[in-house]
């Protein structure tokens, strides 16, 4: 994912690990509190921030130590006054776990279902996307599938893939590229790129 957004110049990269993305150089990081009582952050330093983004190009990674669906939400509410930019989420599972529709809190659903009407873009990543809710699959318009071998993520991939595609058998850097309205292939053009990408990444293979 950070590959991929590498030329986008306004994006918002959510972090639940706290841990490689916190050393990721040349974005701005932002480290709300959270009151879990009152189920708000427990100061304004997030709503300062939006307040001066609005207008301006921006990178920013916001790391949430716990209560991620909780403040993903407050996060969306805000986003959708930003606009024009992408919320970038490191392992929706986290954030939106599997549940029935109504589980989704509403500031999320707003995002994901109708966000762009205000140019919000959701990219997110899922080491097991079937821990990540229906809904949010569902309205993807383009998904790169990895290597994954637990049976649960292979039925899930076999829904938007048939069996053309053997994702249990993917090389290392290799993906089948899956979007709306044309046929899916596989595309090795990651190979060598994606190494380094992180600090403590392993070497890119060439």
């Amino acid at each position: 994912m950070i590959h991929d957004l590498r030329d986008e110049r306004r994006v918002l990269l959510v972090d639940p690990k706290c841990a490689q993305l916190e050393k990721l150089r040349g974005w701005s990081h932002l480290w709300p509190e959270y009151d879990t009582k009152q189920e708000l952050w427990a100061d304004d330093r997030v709503s300062r921030v939006m307040r001066t983004i609005r207008d301006v190009d921006f990178r920013i990674v916001i790391h949430f130590r716990h209560s991620h669906r909780q403040q993903l939400d407050l996060l969306c509410r805000m986003v959708r006054v930003v606009k024009n930019c992408v919320l970038a989420v490191d392992e929706l599972g986290l954030f939106i776990p599997p549940g029935p529709a109504g589980a989704l809190p509403e500031n999320i659903t707003s995002c994901v279902v109708s966000g762009t009407h205000e140019g919000i873009v959701l990219a997110g990543t899922a080491q097991r996307p079937s821990l990540v809710h229906a809904t949010v699959r569902a309205q993807a318009t383009r998904i790169l599938f990895y290597r994954m071998t637990e049976q649960a993520e292979v039925d899930v991939s076999g829904r938007y893939l048939g069996d053309e595609f053997n994702v249990a058998a993917l090389p290392d850097h290799v993906c089948v590229d899956w979007a709306d309205g044309r046929a899916s292939f596989q595309d090795g053009s990651y190979a060598g790129k994606l190494g380094n990408v992180l600090p403590g990444a392993r070497s890119a293979r060439r």
